[in-house]
């Protein structure tokens, strides 16, 4: 079969024949199908009288629905090359050393559990993780957990739309930590002109 599980619906084959098939047309309880799975499932009309897929049931899956991938080294080199900018600008922060590293692996955690709730939701077609519940927990400095969940369940990993927010989200910590380590140049900088802003002088003269 033919599937897109990021608009739920793809096109099975039958005598040579595509015939439309949705996700609700799945059965309860099996896990979400995949391109080339093999499934049964009965022949009917939709409203327009257009043939379509009913009482779908996988039948044979091809692996990789709930499979687990080997989280490489060159994602372990990735991580470790990003981590080096947040946990040095913890040095130039007024806490302890150790706060950083521990809200980065704090949020990590938290992190990797929703990745895999959610690919295991997925699965068994249950209510998913809000994108933007999943996104919260990146920018709260868990994007490492995130990243290694993400190879590590096969998860979100091919969704363009949200492995770019993902992304924006590892340079966004990438550059809050240069801008720490370097004074809050840009920082100080946006704030006096917000200043300035704020306290225009009057354009008339006094009188």
């Amino acid at each position: 079969m033919q599937w897109d599980d990021a608009k739920g619906f793809g096109w099975v084959e039958a005598n040579g024949a595509r015939i439309f098939a949705h996700i609700k047309e799945f059965e309860k309880g099996q896990p979400r199908p995949v391109a080339g799975d093999e499934v049964t499932f009965a022949i009917g009309v939709d409203g327009r009288g257009r043939p379509r897929a009913k009482s779908v049931r996988l039948a044979r899956t091809t692996g990789t629905t709930g499979a687990t991938g080997k989280i490489g080294v060159g994602a372990w080199f990735s991580l470790a090359c990003l981590l080096v900018l947040p946990l040095f600008s913890g040095v130039y922060l007024p806490v302890p050393q150790w706060v950083v590293p521990a809200v980065m692996t704090t949020a990590s955690v938290v992190a990797w559990h929703c990745y895999r709730s959610d690919k295991r939701r997925a699965e068994l077609g249950q209510w998913r993780i809000p994108e933007a519940q999943l996104h919260l927990v990146e920018l709260c400095g868990g994007w490492p957990g995130a990243l290694l969940a993400q190879r590590r369940f096969r998860h979100k990993m091919w969704k363009l739309g949200f492995q770019f927010i993902f992304i924006w989200i590892v340079v966004f910590h990438q550059f809050v930590a240069v801008e720490v380590i370097l004074g809050l140049p840009l920082s100080r900088w946006v704030w006096r002109e917000v200043k300035e802003m704020v306290n225009l002088p009057s354009s008339e003269p006094p009188a």
